[in-house]
């Protein structure tokens, strides 16, 4: 297992290094709790080690996704441009019922079972888009994200509090080597977030297991020095 820096001294300092390779982790956090800012930090941290990603966002296109990451303070166009960096639409543009759903999730899976992704890390962000999966497909593609990791992948998966049943929920957060659990708090009148390291297997000693910060377009993930929580 390696430790990769995030890119972010802040962050690397509070994590005793940065983040652990191969890996599978899980973020959940409501709208707004800023996963897609943490996802966007691990993929920083994978791209600066040289490792290719696989990225696929359930808002937007890769024109979309790159500048929405550079609003955020991540700048990958050139990564995308020179082929580390992939990016796939889940979304259909239409609501998803149970069937669509379990065919989405299904191929999903089917991906990258078979390794047709040639990338040494994966980001899905958010799994809650394919909620209205059955558990059992919900549960293969859990096995499967444990199954690649354990390969020698790193995999990161975000979620929204309450997508799955409680059974598949909790799985989840078994299975995998960390979870993080994203919230807000309000100080002094600011909206900040706060990072709740759960599990992080590899973590090292020292590592903070809380962490506040706020995510600023100049220097992407600030972190602010107050514990909450």
């Amino acid at each position: 297992m390696q430790i990769l820096s995030t890119g972010n001294e802040e962050i690397d300092q509070r994590l005793a290094g940065g983040i652990p390779h191969p890996s599978f982790i899980v973020i959940e956090g409501s709208h707004g709790s800023g996963k897609t800012g943490i996802a966007l930090l691990f993929t920083q941290a994978y791209l600066r080690s040289g490792f290719r990603v696989t990225y696929f966002t359930s808002e937007g296109d890769s024109y979309s996704f790159i500048t929405k990451a550079a609003q955020s303070g991540f700048d990958f166009l050139d990564y995308f441009a020179k082929g580390n960096l992939y990016i796939y639409n889940m979304s259909v543009g239409l609501s998803l019922n149970e069937n669509f759903a379990n065919i989405l999730l299904n191929q999903l899976a089917n991906i990258l079972i078979k390794d047709f992704i040639k990338t040494e890390a994966i980001i899905i962000d958010s799994l809650s888009y394919l909620a209205e999966a059955s558990a059992d497909y919900v549960r293969l593609a859990i096995e499967t994200f444990r199954r690649i990791s354990d390969e020698g992948k790193s995999v990161v998966v975000t979620f929204h509090p309450n997508s799955f049943q409680q059974e598949v929920d909790l799985m989840m957060k078994n299975s995998a080597d960390g979870y993080i659990k994203l919230t807000e708090a309000s100080i002094a009148g600011r909206r900040l977030k706060v990072m709740n390291i759960i599990k992080l297997k590899g973590l090292q000693s020292g590592a903070q297991s809380n962490i506040t910060f706020d995510i600023d377009p100049a220097f992407g993930i600030k972190v602010i020095p107050i514990v909450v929580s």
